[in-house]
């Protein structure tokens, strides 16, 4: 149980800490090169993990399952993982990171409408926590001298939510087809990248090469690689304990955000107490959906 708990906490420390190293880069990159330095720095760490762990050659995967990880692949990795970054840049990390961590609320309402699961009274009431908390994420605040308000919400924020509640779903498809979860990470990650180069500019991603400072790419490939390895702790968290234990855990990654983009990114992203408090709410209510 302990270890379970410690990976969690590792876990949610980690992919906190990943948009707040995007957000930094993108002060000397674009959103392409965040989108393809991270893309590809988490393919290959979840390649290194697999083959390490013995994945790779462990045996057959089912093709149902590989078709299943490929199609989460286009919606989490592909769709999501772009949109994502695009609204880190956008709207900030912190407030990025607040609303996409509601995604469990379209997880929760997706699994009543497909896989039939209720909905409890607990549950509804987390539901009502993380609408309170997207209510500050969208509020805007009015700027010094006339100015328009600085956005805060967008098409892509709301769009990687969406792709990130459905994301689940298609993972639970997966592992419950046979597809083991590294291996099944490393499909959907590996689909991403190869759609990201052929179909990257439906998205407005440029596939050429660009020159970026030292400083932006470093920041880029720990994103990446802080994403990978927290991927693979929750899969290590899950080993050692109760779903309901650890996911919680791990789902407090929008306070780690809130607070390192207030005290890392003075300059390049401005953090008000609202979104603290977004955070906060946000967090809250994923706790009460997963212990509801």
């Amino acid at each position: 149980m302990e270890s379970g708990i410690l990976y969690a906490l590792v876990a949610g420390l980690f992919w906190g800490t990943s948009p707040v190293l995007v957000k930094r880069g993108l002060a000397g990159a674009d959103v392409s090169a965040a989108t393809l330095y991270q893309q590809a720095t988490i393919l290959l760490t979840l390649f290194l993990s697999a083959l390490l762990e013995g994945d790779l050659f462990s045996g057959k995967i089912p093709s149902v399952a590989v078709l299943i990880f490929a199609g989460t692949g286009v919606v989490g990795a592909y769709l999501g993982r772009t949109l994502f970054v695009r609204s880190v840049d956008q709207i900030g990390a912190s407030r990025a990171q607040s609303l996409n961590n509601s995604s469990p609320l379209i997880t929760v309402l997706l699994a009543a409408a497909v896989l039939g699961e209720r909905l409890s009274f607990a549950v509804l009431i987390g539901v009502m926590f993380i609408i309170s908390g997207v209510f500050f994420v969208t509020q805007s605040e009015p700027a010094p001298g006339g100015k328009p308000a600085p956005r805060r919400i967008t098409l892509a924020a709301v769009l990687a939510t969406l792709c990130y509640g459905v994301v689940p779903v298609l993972k639970k498809f997966g592992t419950d087809h046979g597809g083991p979860p590294v291996l099944g990470a490393l499909i959907m990650h590996a689909t991403g990248l190869a759609l990201l180069m052929t179909l990257g500019n439906l998205l407005k991603i440029e596939r050429k090469w660009q020159r970026i400072s030292t400083n932006s790419a470093i920041c880029f490939v720990a994103a990446g690689f802080l994403y990978a390895i927290g991927s693979i702790f929750t899969l290590k968290a899950l080993v050692h304990a109760p779903a309901s234990v650890v996911a919680p855990i791990w789902s407090a990654q929008p306070i780690v955000s809130f607070f390192l983009a207030k005290t890392t990114l003075k300059g390049i992203e401005e953090v008000s107490i609202k979104d603290g408090a977004a955070a906060a709410l946000v967090v809250i209510g994923v706790l009460v959906l997963r212990w509801g």
